[in-house]
């Protein structure tokens, strides 16, 4: 058994903190070490040093094995260009050249969870249920109607006594009023995006979904890994989709019955945006404003602030985001958080790569 952190993305929907060159996952969020920290942190009482890779981007692999010293060197694993989460674990696996019988556990890098022991638990019961021949996901109890996740219809048990339930489908990233009727209608799970699967089971998943990425990931296991190899990986990579795991394989297999969801009840959040890292630090404080830096406030509510040296004064705020860099000024409502990242497009526009 072993796992593969990916830790390869942006997070463009939490600048101006997040930005090209330091990615969210790299950054200290929700406590005094970074989101990949953390999130290595979480394994290594479930798995030895030795059965942990991260797979990111090659722009940040000194920074990473910097965060990571109890890794082997050899275990972060810069991946030559981005094309999403399914080419990234498969890439991971590749270079891990594991057995194709053992599991392989797929973990995002920049989620929060609160409840260490639960989700080791979760975590054997998702590794249990790939054993058996299955593909595997964790899925969390919706407790307000979401947009920003996708979300899983559950169906029956998939042995007596135990927490696996077979997937019936899976649903986009959905607006408000469907969110709605999903969390009343019970049944739904949100899509927490992480990952079990026996190495050969994801092969032949792959092999039958998404036959050319497989294809181009042979021809990429066949490369000599000698000094400079990676620039030949660049070249075959470079055709590959820009696939996510969740249309790439479980969508499809799903469809075909092959895909279980494990619930994960641990206190979850995929820190996406300022709004659900408001909820992850409200949630652990028990405040309804969270705030970082020098602050002072007269009866506010719902806030989140982000400072650091300047004082930042609020009064009789409610569900409002504030983040100050030295070179940026964030001020936006919380139901709007999720719009940062096209406004980025606008930011581009008018000033270049300057503030990204």
């Amino acid at each position: 058994m072993y796992a593969i952190v990916l830790a390869g993305g942006s997070g463009t929907r939490l600048w101006p903190l997040s930005r090209r060159r330091t990615p969210k996952q790299l950054l200290a969020l929700t406590g005094d070490t970074s989101l990949l920290q953390q999130t290595v942190g979480r394994l290594l009482p479930l798995f030895a040093a030795h059965d942990i890779y991260v797979v990111t981007a090659e722009a940040f692999s000194r920074a990473t094995r910097q965060q990571l010293p109890q890794l082997p060197e050899g275990n972060i694993l810069g991946e030559p260009l981005a094309r999403s989460t399914l080419a990234a674990a498969a890439f991971g696996m590749l270079l891990a050249r594991r057995d194709p019988d053992e599991v392989a556990v797929i973990v995002p890098a920049d989620h929060y969870v609160a409840d260490q022991e639960r989700f080791g638990e979760a975590l054997r019961a998702a590794v249990g249920a790939a054993e058996r021949g299955y593909l595997v996901t964790m899925g969390v109890t919706p407790v307000h109607p979401a947009t920003g996740y996708g979300y899983i219809k559950v169906g029956k048990v998939l042995h007596p006594g135990g927490s696996a339930r077979m997937v019936e489908a899976f649903i986009e990233k959905p607006a408000v009023r469907q969110a709605r009727e999903l969390l009343a209608a019970g049944g739904h799970l949100w899509n927490a995006g992480l990952f079990a699967w026996r190495g050969y089971v994801f092969n032949e998943a792959l092999a039958a979904y998404q036959p050319a990425v497989a294809e181009i990931l042979e021809r990429v296991a066949k490369i000599n890994r000698i000094p400079g190899w990676l620039t030949q990986a660049r070249d075959v990579l470079e055709p590959l989709p820009s696939l996510s795991i969740d249309h790439g394989i479980a969508e499809p297999a799903a469809a075909q019955g092959k895909m279980v969801v494990v619930p994960l009840d641990a206190g979850w959040s995929d820190i996406g945006s300022w709004s659900a890292l408001l909820e992850a630090l409200s949630a652990q404080s028990g405040r309804s404003l969270v705030a970082s830096g020098e602050h002072l406030d007269h009866g506010s509510q719902r806030v989140l602030i982000h400072g650091a040296d300047r004082l930042i004064v609020t009064v009789g705020l409610k569900d409002v985001i504030i983040v100050d860099t030295p070179d940026a000024l964030l001020v936006c409502s919380r139901d709007r958080a999720e719009e940062i990242k096209s406004v980025l497009d606008e930011i581009a526009q008018a000033t270049g790569d300057r503030y990204l």
